[in-house]
């Protein structure tokens, strides 16, 4: 099938490689270079680096007035019109110009977790299944009629960032099904049922900082939705620390000390009370430093047993 693909982060990226290597590409479409990173440093999409990388056309189409931007995707006639983790919600017209029409990828089992971040969201709610959803797209957010989903189960040890790979993986195979069914002319739609749907809405940097009067299952499943973006953080002595992986657990003496107190400090981890039981650090990355375990960690910082994590800003 001739396709033109919206795309912008690294979640579209495989699906962009499948599809390349059994359909036309006639263009790709992703939002423009921007500064990232601690540097600001100007940087192309995940989409751009790998478009350029198969030799396909790519651009943005930021900078074009709106019937511009029209007029320029018609002269593509493309038959389908495929749009993953693109961005932005694309008009109607823009929808309707494909010959069959417009799909996109979701990193959920809709209608559950419509909205930009379902996998943070699976993982902070402690969900132990999601899966990806290929549907046909509407003038409502994430609410097509489906065409195909596939479960997939969430580890205790996923995060944010394997989870996406495992569920980006799994989706760009889901695609490839859905456009031969498309192409084949034997796909079958099944109507979302709204009143089942629920929302996410985008983290904030300030969402990552810890509670530690929360259980110990609420802060592993925080450290786990937000590794990454925006990131977990807490004060200790003086420093701001990030905290980049945990366990749970339970121990006697976790209701003689304050949530956020340290209880032990040991080189597999640092257990520190919390709501209901202890949460285990395992690895950790002092401001502006690298992520460490916490055997590494402790070898250049001092940490002992009564010291505290804060919960403030």
């Amino acid at each position: 099938m001739k396709i033109v693909f919206f795309g912008t982060s690294d979640f579209a990226v495989p699906s962009l490689a499948a599809l390349a290597g059994r359909h036309e590409i006639a263009a790709v479409i992703t939002k423009p270079d921007k500064p990232r990173g601690r540097h600001l440093l100007t940087r192309s999409s995940a989409v751009k680096v790998k478009a350029q990388e198969l030799g396909l056309t790519v651009f943005s189409l930021e900078d074009l007035l709106p019937a511009d931007a029209v007029n320029k995707l018609k002269r593509y006639e493309a038959e389908l019109f495929v749009v993953i983790a693109y961005g932005r919600i694309l008009p109607a017209e823009v929808l309707s110009l494909p010959e069959f029409y417009s799909i996109g990828l979701h990193a959920s089992l809709l209608p559950k977790y419509r909205g930009a971040s379902p996998i943070n969201w699976a993982l902070l709610n402690g969900e132990t299944l999601t899966g990806v959803t290929v549907f046909k797209l509407s003038g409502k957010m994430d609410a097509g009629d489906i065409i195909m989903q596939e479960e997939a189960t969430i580890l205790n040890s996923d995060n944010a960032r394997t989870l996406s790979l495992k569920l980006s993986q799994a989706g760009a195979d889901l695609l490839l099904k859905a456009v031969d069914a498309i192409e084949n002319k034997t796909a079958r739609f099944t109507r979302q049922k709204d009143e089942e749907a629920t929302f996410t809405v985008l983290l904030k940097k300030e969402d990552g900082l810890i509670d530690w009067k929360r259980s110990p299952a609420e802060i592993h499943n925080k450290v786990r939705a937000m590794f990454g973006w925006p990131g977990v953080f807490s004060d200790l002595n003086g420093h701001r620390i990030k905290i980049l992986a945990t366990e749970t657990g339970e121990s006697e003496d976790a209701a003689a000390h304050r949530p956020g107190q340290i209880i032990r400090v040991k080189p597999d981890g640092i257990e520190v009370a919390c709501g209901q039981g202890i949460i285990k650090v395992k690895e950790l990355q002092a401001e502006g430093g690298k992520r460490l375990a916490v055997s590494e960690y402790l070898l250049g910082h001092k940490v002992r047993a009564g010291d505290f994590f804060l919960s403030s800003p």
